[in-house]
């Protein structure tokens, strides 16, 4: 026996017109599953509407909303996460098959030798840096240098005062949303 539309009909609790409610009856009348499946929705229903009413707690839609907002940006890293790995994946899966595809003589052993001497010659430059900058402090005169590490201290407390001030801010302003 065919339950469809009834089914839908039953669930749906929005009014039918007369037709559909004659077609309604008519089938409940004829198919047991679709009339214990009326019921067991109508006794539902009452013990429901029966039940009492409780009022929710104070701030319960701003304690929702809030985590709500939670959930959906931890949702979004997450989202990113996943999306930054598979890109990255994918541009070295593509970028080895390129080289093996475009280079005759390509193998992953010359491949790591070549990454192994990139990086060599990257600290290697790393370390001239290093002692190019030593040299540049060794060959400044101490008031100079005392007073270069004077405004950068300076920087510095400014920087980490500005920071906890936006820090103090958002959390005022979390607090004052919650009250």
């Amino acid at each position: 026996m065919k339950h469809n539309p009834f089914e839908s009909w039953i669930f749906d609790e929005s009014e039918l017109d007369p037709q559909q409610q004659e077609q309604l009856e008519a089938h409940l009348a004829q198919c047991p599953r679709c009339a214990q499946l009326a019921n067991a929705l109508n006794l539902a229903l009452q013990g429901i509407r029966a039940l009492p009413e409780k009022t929710a707690p104070p701030n319960f839609t701003n304690k929702w909303a809030a985590s709500l907002v939670a959930r959906r940006q931890a949702q979004e890293r997450k989202q990113a996460r996943t999306l930054a790995i598979v890109l990255i994946s994918t541009a070295l899966l593509v970028a080895t098959v390129s080289l093996y595809l475009l280079t005759p003589n390509f193998s992953l052993i010359s491949l790591a030798a070549e990454t192994i001497a990139t990086v060599i010659s990257v600290l290697s430059s790393l370390n001239w840096l290093i002692a190019t900058i030593t040299g540049f402090f060794q060959n400044i005169s101490a008031p100079i240098l005392i007073g270069g590490i004077l405004l950068f201290a300076a920087w510095v407390i400014l920087a980490v005062f500005t920071l906890g001030f936006a820090f103090w801010k958002v959390a005022f302003r979390q607090s004052e949303a919650n009250k």
